[in-house]
């Protein structure tokens, strides 16, 4: 792991001992961590994915062909940590099912701005709004787009998610560029200033 991404990253693994598919409990001593039966790992909508990312034909036995309202105690519905609004876990597509732990409604999307903006940061949509009613917090600007600065020495970029508590501000792009050529380097940019002062 510290060859691949250059740091021992925290462990993912679940550790509810829950199945993912049906909310029955996991045997421990099974061999298994999220699912509890090959049916359930087989109904699972992100189990096995071909290398170009598109789910495989499974021959589902029998008992993993059952309708959704007979698979026990299994969640109906979950809120969406985004929005708020509660979404169905029942029918996806076909015969598979949406994960007990999904947390994004089809209408945000997993992957989409907003749900990548709070993933990484931890900023929902009503404060991004305001932080474009406001525009960037150096020059002062409006654009249609702002950039979440955040003190990289914290956390670096190429990591999927922050503290949070790094975030600094919301500024355009220039502003970003500019600071991160100056390396968010305070003393750097008191020379610069002083140099444009210099320079009238």
């Amino acid at each position: 792991m510290r060859s691949r991404h250059g740091e021992l990253r925290p462990d993912t693994w679940t550790k509810d001992w829950v199945c993912a598919v049906c909310g029955k409990d996991v045997e421990k001593g099974s061999g298994r961590r999220k699912h509890c039966s090959t049916n359930c790992q087989q109904l699972d909508s992100t189990s096995r994915r071909r290398s170009d990312g598109s789910a495989p034909k499974l021959r589902l036995r029998r008992s993993a062909t059952l309708k959704a309202t007979e698979l026990g105690n299994r969640p109906r519905s979950a809120l969406c940590r985004l929005c708020g609004d509660e979404f169905s876990l029942l029918v996806k597509s076909g015969r598979r099912l949406q994960r007990v732990d999904t947390q994004w409604c089809p209408k945000c999307g997993r992957e989409s701005p907003e749900a990548v903006r709070f993933r990484r940061y931890g900023i929902t949509p009503e404060e991004y709004s305001a932080a474009l009613d406001r525009g960037c917090e150096i020059c002062g600007d409006r654009p249609d787009s702002l950039h979440v600065d955040h003190d990289h020495s914290c956390c670096p970029s190429r990591k999927s998610t922050t503290c949070g508590g790094c975030v600094r501000g919301m500024i355009c792009g220039p502003c970003n560029r500019a600071l991160g050529m100056m390396r968010d380097d305070p003393e750097r940019l008191r020379r610069a200033i002083l140099y444009l002062e210099r320079a009238k």
